[in-house]
């Protein structure tokens, strides 16, 4: 940006962009006329006569002295309106980037150079885990949980369809409605006899000693579990109201950020639209033919209307 400045004046003097490029247009002709003059330019007339006439016809006069000393005053001018092309395309490409800069700036970019700090957005904080809860519960409870946990789940393999315990409480209950099984025939005939060896009335007993100390250990586990739950249930509550306040106040910090950011843009743009163009020392003399020109030009226009 700083060293786009170099193109304008500090004074408010200079062209416009317009101007300047109606400038570099009256230049760009002018170095067109003159090239026309140059390559138009010989050094020789060229006459034509019919034989026996008396005096020749002439097509074309060569240049005198003069105009070929005037050559280095032309060519001279040709490179300086050249040069006062190049100054002038380029300050009007300064000045656009100026203003391209100005509008692809960034809030952080605006921020940085106006000395303003800018919070970075809240972020959700973590919420708790079930490894987290248990882990801050003390010991004994921490061992409790476990010791209770395995003992449901030893209890309800056992018990459940398919578990050892509810398999063989099955099995005897089968056996006790058919004793004997038959196998093979004739003298090869054997009987199978079954006879329990415990009463059926202890295997039910234990059987719903064993439920019911499921059901106990069960409804241990899921009141604590249910307490772990409350507590992560709590910590996400807790974490995503904080976010939430912590948003709004953000938000409302970053509008504001943003509203002098919008206004900074707007004034700024005006300034750099003000922007004069400024002629350097050594292209005063070219400019000022140029615009002369320019202004012989107008001169004939209106006196042609």
């Amino acid at each position: 940006m700083k060293k786009d400045m170099i193109f304008f004046a500090t004074d408010g003097k200079g062209l416009t962009s317009t101007s300047a490029n109606h400038i570099a247009n009256l230049a760009k002709e002018m170095i067109s006329e003159t090239d026309t003059v140059l390559e138009e330019m010989t050094l020789y007339s060229t006459t034509v006569s019919l034989i026996g006439g008396d005096k020749p016809n002439v097509l074309n006069r060569g240049a005198n002295d003069s105009d070929v000393e005037s050559t280095i005053t032309l060519l001279r001018r040709v490179a300086e309106a050249k040069s006062l092309i190049a100054w002038l395309r380029e300050a009007i490409k300064a000045k656009e980037r100026l203003l391209q800069e100005l509008t692809d700036e960034t809030l952080e970019e605006y921020a940085k150079e106006a000395g303003i700090k800018l919070n970075e957005q809240p972020k959700l904080k973590d919420i708790l885990t079930e490894d987290e809860y248990f882990a801050s519960r003390s010991v004994d409870e921490r061992c409790r949980y476990y010791s209770v946990e395995t003992l449901a789940a030893t209890l309800g393999k056992a018990i459940h369809p398919g578990g050892t315990f509810a398999e063989a409480r099955k099995e005897l209950q089968a056996k006790g409605k058919k004793p004997h099984d038959v196998e093979g025939t004739g003298r090869d005939t054997l009987i199978y006899t079954y006879t329990p060896t415990v009463s059926e009335k202890v295997v039910e007993d234990v059987y719903f000693r064993l439920q019911a100390e499921y059901r106990d250990a069960q409804s241990q586990v899921n009141s604590m579990k249910h307490d772990c739950r409350k507590a992560i249930e709590e910590s996400a509550i807790a974490a995503r109201t904080e976010y939430a306040k912590a948003m709004a106040e953000w938000n409302n910090e970053r509008k504001l950020v943003e509203a002098r950011h919008a206004e900074h843009i707007q004034i700024r743009s005006k300034e750099l639209e003000a922007l004069r163009i400024r002629i350097p020392q050594s292209l005063t003399e070219i400019y000022e033919h140029v615009s002369n020109l320019g202004k012989k030009r107008d001169n004939r226009s209106d006196k042609e209307a």
